[in-house]
């Protein structure tokens, strides 16, 4: 089983290029009609008022290569239809907290197992916009620990993220690793942050 932790050899260029193809993908509102703006420039992107694209600024290059692997992955499951014909389906009410929400997560229970690909998430985010429709926010990675740490030394990576670590009963009846990953809609808490506080059940 292959751990995906990055090798400690970025190059600049491969930095360019990643930050200007994944700088402009995470907004409130991502129009898959649009291609991503290739002018971009790091001057625009710290000149920018939100700290997320900062946050994205100081990532490693392999994670932002990464990022952007998995947005381009799950472009398609903007469509709920196709989301639940590839075995996608309901497996929570709208969830929130103080913190902010997670929104309604969509599962493939057959993909929920000790193996981990980081552009094959095991679950899907949603918020229900206005107009009653399901609109994609963001993505769950859930490997059951038991048969993971069998073939591994280390808990999983993403990229340079770190998994967390949760333990039965709650909120899932077996030990696993998770891991929360806004790519589809602006978390001011951080990319990876549980909780989003820009996610709302109201």
């Amino acid at each position: 089983m292959k751990n995906y932790i990055p090798n400690s050899i970025g190059g600049l260029l491969l930095f360019a290029t990643v930050l200007l193809s994944f700088s402009g993908c995470v907004t409130d509102e991502a129009n898959l009609n649009q291609p991503l703006d290739q002018n971009s420039s790091l001057e625009k992107v710290t000149e920018y008022p939100d700290p997320f694209p900062l946050e994205n600024l100081r990532m490693d290059p392999e994670t932002l290569k990464m990022l952007a692997d998995l947005r381009a992955a799950t472009a398609k499951y903007h469509s709920i239809e196709v989301a639940m014909a590839d075995g996608y389906e309901q497996g929570s009410d709208c969830v929130a907290s103080e913190d902010g929400g997670m929104g309604y997560h969509f599962v493939n229970f057959a993909a929920v197992d000790g193996t981990y690909d980081p552009t094959m998430p095991e679950a899907l985010l949603y918020e229900m916009s206005k107009n009653g429709q399901m609109k994609l926010i963001g993505v769950e990675f859930i490997i059951v620990k038991e048969p993971w740490d069998i073939e591994n030394d280390m808990i999983p990576y993403f990229g340079m993220q770190v998994f967390d670590e949760a333990f039965a009963p709650v909120p899932l009846p077996f030990d696993n690793y998770q891991l929360h990953a806004w790519v589809w809609k602006n978390n001011p808490s951080g990319i990876f942050a549980k909780y989003n506080p820009n996610v709302s059940c109201n």
